[in-house]
């Protein structure tokens, strides 16, 4: 029992450290019209994970009733979009307002979660049974090994443009702390399209 309850701790331990957190948030106070579609572009320069990125936000925001298309699905085979490319996916999209995803930063931790002994009848217990019964007892105990755990933490700034001025007109700073880029991608995507819904910027 002990020994369960203290994987289950480990466990949550782990399980909170893998969070998206906003680190800030920042908006044009002047900015009074809403938009009716936003174009996704994700920075990134392995195609597979801007891709999944793209899409799965492009997802995300449909379901909170935000119009989204991503950059990914008008030009599928182009690493990096120029000016040019990017102005004919706006008018391609039929877009007005553009949400580039940019990755600032990224550095890797190392956590260690000491391993687990667990004797039955506890560690005084076996006193009564003489010598061999506490030298014995050391043969029953229950162990389980210490580990480590390799995080990524990605900082990650979100920004929205006015398609028409090129104008910013809001942005946010998030921090994403977890195993693999897959999970990452997923954690940033449950913050991020909260945060976009809360800013009102989209009708």
């Amino acid at each position: 029992m002990k020994t369960r309850v203290l994987l289950l701790c480990c466990t949550l331990l782990l399980s909170a450290c893998q969070t998206t957190e906003t680190l800030n948030t920042w908006s044009d106070d002047s900015q009074t019209h809403t938009f009716s579609k936003v174009l996704v572009m994700a920075v990134l320069k392995e195609p597979v994970y801007r891709n999944l990125l793209e899409q799965k936000l492009v997802d995300a925001l449909k379901a909170e009733g935000i119009n989204a298309e991503a950059a990914s699905n008008l030009y599928p085979d182009n690493d990096v979009l120029d000016e040019v490319m990017t102005d004919a996916a706006i008018r391609q999209a039929n877009a007005d307002s553009v949400m580039v995803i940019r990755l600032v930063d990224t550095r890797k931790e190392t956590v260690y979660t000491p391993g687990t002994v667990y004797v039955p009848g506890g560690y005084g217990g076996r006193y009564g049974l003489g010598y061999y019964g506490y030298y014995g007892g050391g043969y029953s105990a229950i162990s389980t090994p210490g580990y480590t755990t390799e995080y990524n933490i990605a900082t990650v700034e979100t920004t929205v443009f006015d398609a028409a001025s090129n104008k910013r007109v809001w942005s946010t700073i998030t921090e994403t702390t977890e195993t693999s880029v897959k999970n990452g991608i997923n954690s940033y995507i449950k913050v991020i399209g909260k945060s976009v819904t809360a800013s009102g910027l989209f009708q």
